[in-house]
């Protein structure tokens, strides 16, 4: 949990999002803190223009305030009402609504507490030298300024989580090419390293970009030149391994000695193990540098009937059963280099690793849209935890007595992975099996 907040804390559209919200939230907070307050303020300033124009008119005679009673009350609404009061010498007075207002007073507004409520007062002092006070109940006054105020508050209060959201698909929406670009990095292989393309990436991102793409480029150029070097050293080795087995046949023949010509015989077992380490390490340089031929029309058994005839030598000396378990009449356009190699490699690590007496099934079927080649034998097996592992160059099982580069299925899976196969080991009751499926494409 703590890492998968950690990671999202370092997303950039998380940050930017944040951010911006933040700056959004806090500006809006306070401009509709101030629209309220000035939306309110005014709407009271209009109220207190009311009052100032009724006293004007009384002070203009244009609404005459005559008689002997002291205040006048527009109406019994206890919430809505204007009271007209003449402030006299006296020190108090009772009006008509029960607001008492004192004399004392100076001019302008004034808020008093009178019969159970809150009253907002103008007090002015007439030209004939009388002074009034005009007074209204402050809360349907205060009413109305809130909803005047809430009125220009609510708009801004819905705008502003759909500009956060407009904000956030905006951010997504430019830092979208910069994921389009991840995906691509991640889809690429030693095989396919290509440079990221520049459209539509911008200025900012760029100098990253092409960061990237030199990165890419010596990173090619280094693993073309590992691949030269395996491919070089391994052909290299193979003419004097070649000449060196021709020596020791005609060693052979020259050597009466039971104990030399048993030591020979161990001398030229090594040379064919390391000639076959030689031409591994050439399969599995072409298979690394992707140097597929072209797919031709080809019948199956007949490859499959070579690679048989190939290893029949070694599975004679181990007195082992080498043979077709089930074959399907298949005549396909394949790349017929690549099969070769997977099935020479299934076929020659079965006889490897199959015990003396032992006994090792071929079997080529059409599986829906692929060609299966399976391979099944009566070995030991391989533990489940090192399935994967045994894909990997060089890794070789650590109670195997034998004799092996371990290199053999790591250029089948090199191959699957280049010309999309697909390589399936599995243990079975009494032996291992391996199968690899190729997609078919039949011939005509």
């Amino acid at each position: 949990m703590v890492g998968r907040q950690g990671k999202q804390s370092r997303s950039l559209t998380w940050q930017l999002s944040a951010w911006i919200g933040c700056v959004i939230g806090g500006v809006g907070v306070i401009a509709c803190a101030l629209s309220f307050v000035f939306a309110y303020q005014e709407a009271r300033e209009l109220q207190d223009g009311q009052l100032k124009e009724i006293a004007a008119l009384i002070d203009s005679r244009a609404l005459a305030f005559t008689g002997s009673r002291p205040s006048v009350e527009s109406s019994q609404d206890a919430d809505l009402k204007v009271v007209i009061d003449r402030l006299s010498d006296e020190t108090t007075h009772t009006p008509a609504a029960g607001l008492v207002i004192p004399n004392s007073l100076a001019d302008g507004f004034h808020d008093l507490d009178g019969n159970g409520q809150r009253w907002r007062v103008h007090i002015r002092t007439l030209r004939s030298g009388e002074r009034i006070a005009v007074a209204e109940p402050s809360a349907l006054r205060d009413e109305i300024a809130q909803d005047g105020s809430m009125r220009t508050l609510v708009p801004m209060l819905i705008l502003l989580p759909g500009l956060f959201i407009v904000v956030v698909v905006i951010v997504r929406t430019k830092l979208a090419p910069l994921t389009r670009l991840a995906n691509v990095v991640d889809r690429q292989t030693d095989a396919s390293l290509e440079p990221l393309s520049e459209d539509g990436i911008a200025n900012e991102a760029l100098p990253f970009v092409r960061s990237i793409n030199r990165l890419i480029a010596r990173l090619k150029e280094a693993i073309t030149h590992q691949r030269r070097f395996v491919a070089s050293a391994a052909h290299e080795l193979r003419s004097p391994i070649a000449a060196l087995s021709l020596q020791a046949g005609n060693l052979g023949a020259a050597i009466t000695s039971p104990d030399a010509r048993e030591r020979l015989v161990v001398l030229q077992s090594g040379l064919r193990r390391t000639h076959r380490l030689v031409e591994q390490l050439l399969e599995l340089a072409r298979s690394e540098q992707g140097a597929l031929e072209r797919p031709v029309a080809v019948s199956l058994r007949a490859v499959a009937t070579d690679v048989i005839n190939a290893t029949i030598g070694l599975a004679r000396e181990k007195d082992i059963d080498l043979g077709f378990e089930h074959f399907d009449e298949l005549d396909t356009i394949i790349d017929v280099s690549s099969v070769t190699v997977v099935l020479r490699n299934l076929v020659d690590n079965a006889v490897r690793y199959t015990p003396v007496g032992g006994k090792v099934d071929v079997s080529v079927v059409q599986a829906g849209s692929d060609v299966m080649f399976e391979v099944v034998d009566s070995g030991p097996g391989i533990p489940d935890v090192e399935l994967e592992r045994v894909l990997e160059p060089f890794y070789r099982l650590d109670h195997s007595a034998a004799s092996g580069s371990g290199l053999g299925l790591s250029i089948v899976s090199e191959i699957a992975r280049r010309t999309g196969g697909r390589l399936v080991l599995e243990n079975t009751d009494g032996g291992f099996r391996a199968r690899y499926f190729q997609p078919l494409r039949r011939n005509g």
